[in-house]
């Protein structure tokens, strides 16, 4: 009599199989925590220099003077002028870890795109990242 041969799995072979990838995803989830909040930091700085940077090139475009309010975990960017909000940004949904601290309550940006300059650090459990403005305007993440 002749034999046929499976071409499948048995179940312990599967069991075996998932026992070591979940082993595996379990050494692996601390790294990837990690890599996500320092991540996270590197994009909350981000977003922080590309407003002030938006914040500059409105000054300038509008010939108005706007200004940056800095609170713990959100900042508003102001137009002087008639104290009307362009924008307002807190980082509790996206980033609940995030924190800002500045040297100044603010940063101003006047109609030729210079500043007060000053620098506003974001932190987090991962670290920190400066980002500085130049008296001349320029925005600079460190």
């Amino acid at each position: 009599m002749i034999k046929k041969h499976s071409s499948g799995l048995t179940l312990l072979e599967l069991i075996t199989v998932v026992a070591v990838i979940m082993i595996l995803v379990a050494i692996a989830m601390p790294n990837i925590a990690t890599f996500s909040s320092g991540y996270k930091l590197k994009a909350a700085a981000r977003e922080v220099a590309t407003d002030l940077q938006l914040t500059r090139l409105l000054a300038v475009k509008e010939n108005k003077t706007f200004q940056v309010i800095f609170g713990s975990s959100s900042y508003q960017v102001i137009r002087l002028s008639d104290g009307i909000v362009a924008k307002s940004r807190s980082f509790g949904p996206e980033y609940p870890d995030i924190s800002l601290t500045n040297a100044a309550p603010t940063i101003t940006f006047d109609p030729r795109g210079l500043s007060n300059g000053s620098t506003v650090t974001v932190a987090n459990t991962r670290g920190t990242k400066n980002v500085s403005v130049a008296p001349t305007g320029r925005v600079v993440i460190e």
